[in-house]
């Protein structure tokens, strides 16, 4: 009995889709692990305020030097809330800079100004998660067609 290639049995075929399979969830949690572990960052000119933000939590860490109290509060809080923007906006560049690394020069900036090629993206990301699945599927019915089960 040969497998969808017709040279090599189905275990073979069955343990490389597995492998397969095992590799692309390992490569999924590492880059899940890659960019829950990124952090935005921004600080005030003078260094009395600092921010920290990560993808669940826009501020993370926030810093206050006890002579920034000396600002008005107003003044104060626009410099916290542009601070948490900015420190948002270097985590968005930081998760860029990964993406690419992974999708080439077609990285997420990319994509939003071309529908086309987001779509042609979205498409090969469904391919590489469906693929797998649907090999086995078929592979599961030739076994129970050739078992006649």
């Amino acid at each position: 009995m040969t497998g969808p290639t017709g040279s090599n049995p189905p275990e073979d075929f069955m343990a490389q889709l597995a492998a397969r399979m095992r590799g692309q969830q390992q490569q999924a949690e590492e880059l899940g692990a890659r960019l829950a572990g990124l952090t935005g960052r921004a600080e005030s000119e003078d260094g009395l305020l600092r921010v920290v933000c990560t993808a669940t939590d826009p501020a993370h860490e926030l810093f206050v030097d006890p002579r920034a109290m000396r600002l008005p509060a107003t003044e104060l809080s626009e410099l916290l809330a542009g601070l948490v923007r900015a420190a948002r906006a270097d985590l968005q560049r930081e998760t860029g800079e990964v993406l690419r690394e992974l999708g080439g020069e077609d990285g997420p900036e990319a994509l939003i100004h071309n529908p086309a090629a987001a779509q042609a993206k979205l498409a090969q990301l469904n391919e590489m998660v469906s693929g797998p699945l649907r090999e086995s599927t078929e592979m599961l019915d030739r076994l129970r067609r050739q078992l006649k089960i």
